[in-house]
C-alpha cells in the first residue's frame, strides 16, 4: 500500500513542477521585446553620426553606436529597455566618440521615456541642441560632463522637474542659476569648472533634497559673510574650491551642519580658519589648500582626510595631534623646515602622508619609531632629507622619496616590505649595488640619478607585475637580465646613461604591453636589424637608442604594425 501512495505523491510533484515551469516559461515568453519604433529611433540616431571621432582626453572611449544593428537587440551597447513596455529608458553614451552636429530635430529627442542620459566626453560642433533636452521630461539623470558646451543654462531646463542628478562639470556655462531652482528633486548638482561668476548662489541651498553641490573652479567673488544663506538640511558635499571668495568664509557656512565633505581650496582670503567653535560635527574631508592661513584650528572629531597643501605653513600645526581618526594628511608645498615631529607617528589611523616640496631634513625620533605605524603611502619627495633611509613599517605599499640627499646603500630592510608596490628613490645619492630582492613585489621601481654600480640583478618578480623599471643615470654595467622576459606587464624600460654593454634586446619583442624603451648613452652594440629576430613590439610608442654603438639601419617595416603614431626614434 505504501508504493501507490508514493506513486501518487510523485505524480503530484511532477504536475506541480510542470505547472511552475509552464508559469515561468509563459512569463518569459510574455516579456515584451524592444518596441520597433524605439529600434527605429536608435538606428536613426546612429546614422546622424556616420563618422566617429574619439577624444584623446578620454582613454576609455568606445564607439558604442558603431555596432548597433536592428537585426540584433543585444548589439545596443549602452541602451536599456523597459522590461514591461519595451521603450528606451537609459542611454549611456559616455565617451562614445560622437562628434559633429547634434541638431534640434535629432532622433534623440524622440526618446520621450528616457530616465537616464549620459553624453559626457562627446564633442559636438554647437551647443544649440541644449534647449531641446527639455523635451525629455522623464529624465532623472543627465550627464553633460566635458562636452565643450558654451552658453547659459537654457531656461527650458526648468521643466526637467524629475531630475535628481545634473552634471554639467567642465564646460563653459555662465549666467543665471534660475533655471535650476524649479528642480525640486535635485540631489546631485555639479557645476564645477565652468565660468559662473558673481555671488555665491544661496538660492540653490533652498533645494530640499540637495546633498551634493559642486561649484569649484568658477569665478565666484566677494565675501560670504554678507550673504544670508539658508540652512540646507540634506547638503553633505560642498565644493567651492578655486574661486575668488574673500573675507570670512567658514562662519557663514556653519549653518550647514550636516556637511561631510568641504572643499575651500585656493580662495582669495587671508582669514583664520577656526572650526572648533562651529557646528561641523559631521565633517570627514576638509580641503583648505592654497590659502595663506594666518591662524588655523580644526577639531571636527570625525575628520579623516585633511588637505593643507600650499598654505605657507612654517611648521606642522599642533592641532593635528587631536585628530585621532585622521587617515590621510596632505602637507605638500609649504615652508616647513627641520625635523618631522615624533607625535605625527602616534596618530593611530594615519595611512597616507604627503609631505613633498618642503625643506624637511630629518626625523625627530629614531627611525625605528616608524615601525609602529600602519602607513600605506608615504611621500617624502623633494625635501632635504639626508643620511640613511629610515626603516619603514611593513604595511607600506608606496614609498616616494625622490629628490632628496639620502646616502649609503639601498637598505635591505626594503626587502621585508612584502606589500611594497611603488618605490621611487630617484635623484638621491645612493651608492652600492641594487638589491635583487627589490623586484619581488614592486610594480613601479624608479632608481634614476643615483650612484648605483654593478650589474642589474635578475628579476625575481614571479608574478610578472613589474610595469616600470627606471635605472637611468647610474653606473650600471654588464648586460640586461634576460629574466625581464618574465615581466609580461612591463610598460616602461629606461636604462639611459649607464655602462651597459649588450646587443639590442630583440628578446623583449613579445612583451605585450611594452610602450617605452630608452637605451640612450650606453655601450650597446651590434646590428639593430636581424632577419632572425623580426620585431613585433605591438604597443611600442617610443624607443631611443642614440649614443650607442649599433650598426645598420632600421627597416621601414619595423613600424608597420605599431599601434600608435606617437613614436620617437633617435639614432646616431
Amino acid at each position: 500500500m505504501v508504493k501507490p501512495c508514493l506513486h501518487v505523491d510523485s505524480i503530484s510533484s511532477f504536475f506541480f513542477c510542470l505547472l511552475v515551469s509552464s508559469f515561468f516559461v509563459s512569463s518569459l515568453v510574455s516579456l515584451p521585446s524592444p518596441r520597433p519604433d524605439q529600434i527605429e529611433i536608435l538606428m536613426a540616431f546612429k546614422n546622424e553620426f556616420p563618422i566617429l571621432k574619439c577624444s584623446l582626453e578620454w582613454p576609455n572611449s568606445d564607439q558604442k553606436t558603431k555596432y548597433w544593428t536592428s537585426k540584433d537587440v543585444n548589439s545596443f551597447d549602452g541602451v536599456e529597455f523597459d522590461n514591461k513596455t519595451g521603450v528606451v529608458t537609459k542611454l549611456d553614451l559616455e565617451g562614445a566618440c560622437l562628434s559633429g552636429s547634434l541638431s534640434a530635430n535629432s532622433s534623440l529627442f524622440r526618446l520621450h521615456h528616457l530616465r537616464y542620459l549620459d553624453l559626457s566626453f562627446n564633442h559636438f560642433d554647437s551647443s544649440s541642441f541644449l534647449p531641446e533636452l527639455a523635451k525629455l521630461t522623464n529624465l532623472e539623470y543627465l550627464n553633460l560632463y566635458n562636452m565643450g558646451l558654451v552658453g547659459e543654462i537654457p531656461s527650458s531646463f526648468s521643466s526637467l522637474n524629475r531630475l535628481t542628478d545634473l552634471i554639467l562639470l567642465r564646460n563653459e556655462f555662465f549666467g543665471s542659476f534660475a533655471p535650476l531652482l524649479n528642480l525640486s528633486k535635485l540631489s546631485h548638482l555639479d557645476l564645477s569648472d565652468n565660468h559662473f561668476s558673481g555671488y555665491f548662489p544661496c538660492s540653490l541651498l533652498t533645494l530640499p533634497f540637495l546633498s551634493y553641490l559642486g561649484l569649484g573652479q568658477n569665478h565666484l567673488i566677494d565675501s560670504l559673510e554678507t550673504i544670508n544663506c539658508s540652512s540646507s538640511p540634506k547638503l553633505q558635499w560642498l565644493d567651492l574650491s578655486n574661486n575668488r571668495l574673500s573675507g570670512r568664509i567658514v562662519e557663514p557656512l556653519s549653518k550647514l551642519t550636516n556637511l561631510t565633505y568641504l572643499y575651500l581650496s585656493f580662495q582669495n582670503t587671508t582669514d583664520s580658519f577656526n572650526f572648533v567653535s562651529l557646528g561641523f560635527k559631521s565633517l570627514e574631508i576638509l580641503d583648505l589648500s592654497g590659502n595663506a592661513i594666518s591662524r588655523l584650528n580644526i577639531g571636527p572629531p570625525n575628520l579623516w582626510e585633511l588637505h593643507l597643501n600650499n598654505c605657507s605653513l612654517n611648521e606642522f600645526p599642533t592641532f593635528i595631534k587631536n585628530l585621532q581618526n585622521l587617515e590621510v594628511l596632505y602637507m605638500r608645498n609649504n615652508r616647513i623646515k627641520g625635523e618631522v615631529p615624533k607625535w605625527l607617528w602616534s596618530l593611530p589611523s594615519l595611512n597616507a602622508l604627503y609631505m613633498s616640496d618642503n625643506s624637511l631634513d630629518s626625523f625627530e625620533s629614531s627611525p625605528i619609531r616608524l615601525l609602529s605605524l600602519s602607513l600605506i603611502l608615504l611621500d617624502l619627495s623633494s625635501n632635504a632629507f639626508r643620511g640613511s633611509l629610515p626603516v619603514f613599517p611593513p604595511t607600506l605599499e608606496s614609498l616616494l622619496a625622490s629628490n632628496n640627499s639620502f646616502t649609503g646603500d639601498i637598505p635591505l630592510s626594503l626587502c621585508n616590505q612584502s606589500s611594497l608596490r611603488v618605490l621611487d628613490l630617484g635623484h638621491n645619492n645612493f651608492s652600492g649595488s641594487i638589491p635583487k630582492c627589490l623586484s619581488k613585489s614592486v610594480e613601479h621601481l624608479d632608481l634614476r640619478n643615483n650612484n648605483l654600480i654593478g650589474r642589474l640583478p635578475e628579476i625575481l618578480n614571479k608574478s610578472g607585475s613589474l610595469t616600470t623599471l627606471d635605472v637611468s643615470h647610474n653606473q650600471i654595467t654588464g648586460k640586461l637580465p634576460r629574466s625581464l622576459t618574465n615581466c609580461k606587464n612591463l610598460e616602461v624600460l629606461k636604462m639611459e646613461g649607464n655602462r651597459i654593454a649588450d646587443t639590442f634586446p630583440f628578446w623583449l619583442k613579445d612583451l605585450p604591453n611594452l610602450k617605452v624603451i630608452v637605451l640612450r648613452s650606453n655601450m650597446f652594440h651590434g646590428p639593430i636589424y636581424s632577419p632572425q629576430h623580426p620585431l613585433s613590439f605591438p604597443q611600442l610608442r617610443m624607443v631611443d637608442i642614440s649614443r650607442n654603438q649599433f650598426t645598420g639601419s632600421l627597416p621601414h617595416d619595423y613600424f608597420v604594425n605599431w599601434s600608435t603614431p606617437l613614436i620617437s626614434i633617435s639614432e646616431e
